[in-house]
Formats: structure tokens, C-alpha cells, sequence
């Protein structure tokens, strides 16, 4: 569970340069954090709530402090120098190896909407059309639009 919380944190924290300021509030932060979270599983155990249980060395709760105060100071110091060098590192190696080249130019044209011309049927086609209509009730002569129609017609009442 820790080592999960550790990581998101971590990950959370690692798209920028923080410098030692940042790295040094993160990592009080993450101290006093696991300090509680330490503390919270350990009240089930020995029922006190405290870790530091009988010690063969007895140490003072201030001077314990004071250790963890100098070494978070010690680490922080040692991560922002870290940090430094990882961006020095990261700028050497940009200028060694080309970024991405952008795509080349379209040589081919895009492809163009093809719409397909009307076809004109042949007399054929319209008297088989006429023949084998849909069926259902004839139009009236007023309504029919059929080619065939209005040739036959025109045909016979001249």
C-alpha cells in the first residue's frame, strides 16, 4: 500500500524540474505522511499507536526529530543536485539525436468525389420500363411523367 501511494506520488511529481525547494516540500511532506500512515497500521498491532516501542538504545523523541529533519535536508540536496544532472544529461542527449521530422509534402492530389453522370436509357429500356412497371393502381394520363407516354401520346394526337 505504501509502495502504490510512493509511486503515484512519484509519478505525480516527475513531468518538471521542481528544483530543492519543491523536492525538499515534497519529501517532508511524504515523511510526515508515512510517519502517520506508519502509525495509523501500527495501532492495531501493539495498541499504543507508537513504533518506537522499548529500544535496546533509549533516544530522545526530539533528538529522533532532529534526525529525520537533517537527513530529508541531506536527501533533498542530494536529489536536487540528482535532478540537475538528469536535465543536463536530458539537453545533451535532445541535441545529439534530431527530434521528430515533420511528415513530407502530398505529392498526389487528394482523390476527387466521383458523382456518376445520368445514363440515358435506350427505347428498349423505356418499353421494357412501361411493360414492367410497378404495380398498383394506373396514374391518371394528367399525372404520368413517363417518357414512353408522352411519346405515344404525342404520336397519336396530332
Amino acid at each position: 500500500m505504501i509502495t502504490v501511494l510512493l509511486t503515484g506520488a512519484g509519478v505525480a511529481l516527475a513531468d518538471r524540474k521542481r528544483g530543492s525547494w519543491g523536492i525538499l516540500g515534497a519529501l517532508a511532506v511524504s515523511q510526515l505522511a508515512l510517519h502517520f500512515f506508519l502509525e495509523l497500521t501500527a495501532l492495531g498491532h501493539h495498541g499504543s499507536g507508537h513504533l518506537h516501542g522499548p529500544s535496546p538504545i533509549p533516544v530522545s523523541p526530539w533528538l529522533m526529530t532532529l534526525g529525520h529533519v537533517i537527513v530529508t535536508l541531506l536527501t533533498a540536496l542530494v536529489m536536487a543536485h540528482a535532478e540537475q544532472v538528469l536535465f543536463v544529461v536530458t539537453r545533451l542527449l535532445q541535441a545529439i539525436f534530431p527530434r521528430k521530422t515533420t511528415p513530407l509534402p502530398v505529392v498526389t492530389p487528394p482523390p476527387a468525389v466521383c458523382v456518376p453522370a445520368p445514363v440515358p436509357r435506350t427505347l428498349a429500356q423505356l418499353i421494357y420500363q412501361r411493360i414492367h412497371g410497378r404495380r398498383g393502381p394506373p396514374k391518371s394520363p394528367a399525372e404520368s411523367n413517363d417518357p414512353v407516354y408522352i411519346a405515344v401520346r404525342s404520336l397519336l394526337f396530332r
